[in-house]
């Protein structure tokens, strides 16, 4: 589900010199960690979707979406159990060697489901001790965990904060559940405040390196962002990032069905700009799902800001790739993979409800992962899909690739990727995706002027 049009992530990019803030030794804690550094673009993140339950509600949030409490999309196509979890960090580090970030961000609170948290963190760093392991949470559990977080490894974590005034508060958080109780109105945001201030002293004082997301409300905590900013920075925050409110009614949340606006993009930079003078401001979020994987310098998939992937969507669908252009930090040199999931090829275009992206590195001279690009509402994995319309999202949703591989494919939309630039390739059904990955890289390094080709348009239904 996408975001609505705000700033762009690249926009207002008051951070580009956000290392000169920090000491060598945080630079270095930072340096590999893209939602920190946004000069640390080039490495992926991947956020596990094992804590469903929250332990608050948020005006801007609606559980029966599977919402983080901090913003949308905030969404998951599935919560996993920890064995799953691992599998799945261990299949992506195979195929991605890029990924140096693991985080914990929902689809509820990751504090508010610790065991599962715990045991799924410790299961990656066992598998993976150079991991980066990061967690998001409201605050409200923190105080109590931050012993177990420092001694698991967790050296980053996000804490969304929107207020210091319980009336502000009151506004934006109909109840909590704490000490084995609901508290509404005033009162809940009294105590949330308290404990979300508490836990982040002691997460500082512990030497972890706290973000704090704050959530821009127009009418709501506009007025009363630079206060936060304030009260953070004292507190031992790090970096702030202000992030717009999504207030799309489709997505269900009270502030969406109410009319609540989120902010314009001069609202937004303004909000930014008073604060940048307490502390740093990250400006590159992407308000990622919770189940978000690849690199967070991604203009075209789902998780990207929406305001610029709309237009470039709407201006690079229906012009060809040029097949001799280099792969530039603007013009990536994409694959799609028709993905169920396996380690293999064995998903059907028309049958794939999610597609893995990978991009050529240059560097590296192989290709990485980028991203994953859920199919969405379409055909979500249908035989046949309804209409014409749902067929074309389809194929839109991988347009700006050069190379498609599945098992098998159509001759119907073979032809119409083909018109896109899309080069569809089957000629690796049943094998490894990394191996073809690998035949493909060694293809390109021997030949760069020269995209892959399929050899043959054999096995099409």
């Amino acid at each position: 589900m996408e975001s609505p049009s705000h700033t762009s992530c690249s926009e207002h990019s008051n951070n580009d010199n956000i290392h000169h803030f920090f000491s060598k030794d945080v630079q270095n804690q930072i340096a590999q960690h893209p939602c920190y550094s946004k000069q640390a673009h080039q490495y992926a993140r991947m956020h596990l979707p094992v804590a469903p339950a929250c332990n608050i509600q948020c005006n801007y949030c609606n559980r029966k979406y599977d919402c983080s409490n901090e913003s949308r999309p905030g969404v998951v196509s599935q919560v996993m159990d920890t064995a799953y979890a691992l599998r799945q960090f261990k299949a992506i580090k195979r195929r991605a060697p890029n990924l140096t970030v693991v985080g914990i961000a929902g689809p509820g609170d990751a504090l508010a489901n610790p065991k599962m948290t715990f045991a799924t963190l410790a299961q990656i760093k066992n598998a993976d001790p150079q991991a980066q392991l990061c967690i998001s949470t409201n605050g409200l559990a923190l105080e109590e965990h931050v012993d177990l977080l420092v001694e698991l490894g967790v050296h980053h974590l996000t804490i969304t904060i929107n207020c210091t005034d319980p009336d502000v508060g009151a506004k934006i958080y109909p109840w909590i559940f704490h000490d084995h109780r609901r508290i509404k109105g005033r009162e809940a945001a009294e105590v949330l405040i308290k404990h979300q201030f508490a836990g982040l002293r002691k997460a500082a004082a512990a030497g972890l390196l706290v973000k704090v997301n704050t959530v821009l409300i127009p009418g709501v905590n506009d007025e009363h962002i630079q206060e936060v900013a304030e009260a953070v920075k004292a507190n031992g925050a790090l970096l702030h990032n202000i992030m717009p409110l999504i207030s799309d009614p489709s997505h269900g949340t009270y502030f969406g069905l109410s009319g609540q606006r989120g902010p314009t993009d001069d609202e937004l930079q303004q909000a930014r700009q008073n604060s940048g003078s307490f502390m740093p401001q990250m400006t590159h979020c992407q308000q990622c799902r919770a189940d978000a994987v690849g690199m967070l310098a991604d203009n075209h998939g789902t998780q990207g800001c929406s305001s610029h992937h709309d237009d470039e969507a709407a201006t690079t669908v229906d012009k060809p790739h040029n097949a001799s252009e280099q792969p530039t930090q603007d013009k990536p040199y994409l694959v799609a993979v028709a993905s169920d999931g396996s380690e293999h090829i064995t998903t059907h275009f028309g049958h794939a409800v999610q597609f893995e992206i990978y991009q050529y590195s240059s560097d590296q001279q192989q290709f990485l992962l980028r991203e994953k690009r859920d199919v969405g509402l379409y055909c979500k994995g249908k035989s046949d899909c309804p209409d014409e319309e749902e067929k074309n999202a389809v194929i839109e949703t991988v347009a700006d690739c050069q190379v498609l591989l599945c098992s098998r494919i159509g001759i119907t939309p073979w032809r119409e990727l083909e018109k896109r630039g899309v080069t569809p390739n089957i000629d690796f059904a049943f094998k490894p995706i990394v191996d073809a990955l690998v035949y493909l890289a060694k293809e390109f390094n021997a030949e760069p002027s020269i995209k892959p080709q399929s050899t043959e348009r054999r096995e099409l239904l």
